[in-house]
């Protein structure tokens, strides 16, 4: 990074922990009221850096790992601990043809502009986006299958299979792979190929902190017949079926 662009980013935290104007800030700065000092910058400890990091947006704070070996360690720290809870302008999630199947942009409201992100396998252009929240993209790939993914961070995680959900069933052809599902509740079952499933069967989902565990959560899948409701853990096997409830 940049001096220049490490003062802009100093200069919006300084601004939220001192409450000053930035204006006020480019006045000091001009004037040389206040002198950077780097090291000591680059050696606060680092929970004072994980409570200076929590105020940013986004866009800053991916910055901000991006100065040094130990400010990056304190970024990824906040991420993994998931102690990020700064209210963010919301952003545009997009994919474009033209750019590749693995790449997406996230647009910032608060910067109006976009920045390009390098997504895992499978294919983010492929896939079917059934919700977003806590940071969270919830996906279902050409197989129906679900996947968490960071777009800030790339971490993935695999979610239980479809076809642990209540209701669904695999069809196995001759050689022993899935190439259909089958879905049913008190009608004749319905088949569907392996990617048509996910346009039937997921309505929305979503990610909340687990109350239970530091740094865990749980998704909730709101899912047909009838809006049922689902959740799974990080490392459970299957989908929990809450039961007879339905959303109305």
């Amino acid at each position: 990074m940049q001096p220049k662009q490490l003062w802009s980013l100093l200069s919006r935290i300084l601004s939220k922990l001192l409450g000053l104007p930035g204006i006020l800030l480019k006045k000091f700065r001009k004037e040389g009221v206040t002198e950077l000092d780097a090291t000591a910058l680059l050696e606060l400890p680092q929970d004072v850096l994980m409570d200076i990091f929590g105020t940013l947006e986004v866009p800053d704070l991916i910055r901000a790992g991006s100065v040094c070996s130990s400010w990056y360690a304190t970024y990824k720290c906040l991420l993994d601990l998931r102690q990020y809870k700064q209210p963010q302008t919301p952003c545009l999630f997009y994919t474009c043809e033209s750019a590749g199947s693995n790449v997406g942009f996230l647009y910032s409201l608060k910067e109006n502009r976009s920045y390009k992100l390098t997504l895992p396998e499978p294919p983010i252009r492929s896939r079917l986006l059934i919700g977003s929240s806590n940071g969270w993209l919830i996906t279902a790939d050409e197989r129906s299958e679900l996947h968490l993914v960071n777009p800030i961070t790339g971490e993935q995680v695999a979610l239980p299979s479809v076809i642990t959900i209540e209701h669904v069933k695999p069809i196995f052809d001759a050689s022993g792979t899935i190439h259909m599902y089958e879905l049913s509740y008190e009608t004749p079952p319905d088949l569907f190929d392996l990617g048509d499933l996910r346009d039937e069967l997921y309505f929305k989902a979503f990610v909340f902190p687990d109350p239970s565990t530091t740094g865990s959560y749980i998704v909730v899948l709101i899912h047909e017949p009838y809006s049922r409701l689902s959740f799974a853990r990080p490392g459970d096997d299957k989908w929990t079926w809450v039961g007879q409830g339905s959303m109305g």
